[in-house]
């Protein structure tokens, strides 16, 4: 599910790879019975996440070990509250993803897992307005798909919502770093629903999914769909480096304390690398 927003890893130093790895496997931790769907599922999106939270608040993780039944090995991994809130939110995300996509799509396997993740999400809930905002800003996205909106910006605009819902009601956060928050995050979520949106473009045309550029750009199924990404890419370019100039402006208001370096090469770097990799369709960024 997504997954875009991730660091260089060739561009941290050993220690800062070995904090993010940590962080990684403290979310997956987290996750506990649910952690073999989150091999699966589990993103750097939630990774960023859990990170932002403890550079804010100014904390610094012990770690600790465990073994890991997936890699079959010893693990390094942190734990925190703010890691727990990660995985948690994680966890509510994707099961109404599913939700959406079983209602759309009747397919069998995603029923199975929601079945799985409704009871995992039901005890774990820690903010039923959380969960109804969720809902219904997932529904308005919904409704949007099907009525086949010709725009870019609606969709991206709600998502970006979704994303900044998990920013609202922190702790621990001043009022004024919590508004800069809420801002870095609706801007990282129109930034990632259009990023995925031209990344599924040829998929997309070719199972007649719904995608906002199709229909912005009247694509018609006459026009080569490799031609069409070609004739559009410039435009794309411009829309979502355009994002990524209001994610920077945001960021650098953020009074971030530790892992910054972590941080830094996300946005800086990552954010960028995975833009242009996306954009020329590679499989891998340059510098993984």
């Amino acid at each position: 599910m997504f997954g875009y927003v991730k660091p260089v890893k060739s561009e941290l130093k050993l220690r800062e790879l070995n904090e993010f790895k940590a962080f990684y496997c403290g979310v997956c931790t987290s996750l506990q019975r649910a952690r073999y769907l989150a091999k699966i599922f589990l993103s750097y999106d939630s990774i960023f996440f859990a990170l932002l939270l403890t550079s804010l608040k100014g904390r610094t993780l012990s770690y600790r070990k465990r073994f890991c039944e997936i890699e079959f090995r010893k693990v390094a991994y942190f734990e925190s509250d703010d890691i727990t809130l990660a995985a948690t939110n994680f966890i509510l995300l994707l099961k109404y993803k599913l939700l959406d996509d079983v209602k759309d799509e009747k397919n069998f396997v995603k029923m199975v897992l929601l079945s799985i993740l409704r009871k995992f999400a039901g005890e774990n809930t820690h903010n039923r307005y959380l969960e109804e905002r969720l809902k219904g800003l997932l529904t308005e996205l919904g409704n949007l798909e099907r009525y086949q909106v010709p725009s870019i910006d609606q969709p991206a605009n709600i998502f970006g919502e979704i994303v900044a819902t998990f920013f609202q009601n922190l702790e621990d956060i001043s009022p004024e770093q919590k508004v800069v928050l809420v801002n870095l995050a609706k801007h990282l979520g129109r930034w990632i629903y259009a990023l995925d949106a031209f990344d599924d473009l040829e998929k997309d045309a070719q199972e007649h999914n719904y995608n906002p550029f199709l229909l912005q750009f009247k694509h018609e199924e006459s026009t080569d769909i490799r031609q069409f990404i070609d004739k559009i890419r410039p435009q794309v370019r411009e829309y979502l480096f355009k994002i990524l100039d209001d994610v920077i402006l945001a960021y650098n208001l953020l009074e971030l304390k530790t892992y910054k370096g972590i941080l830094d090469n996300i946005v800086y770097i990552g954010l960028f690398e995975e833009t242009e990799r996306v954009l020329s369709q590679r499989r891998t960024c340059k510098r993984a």
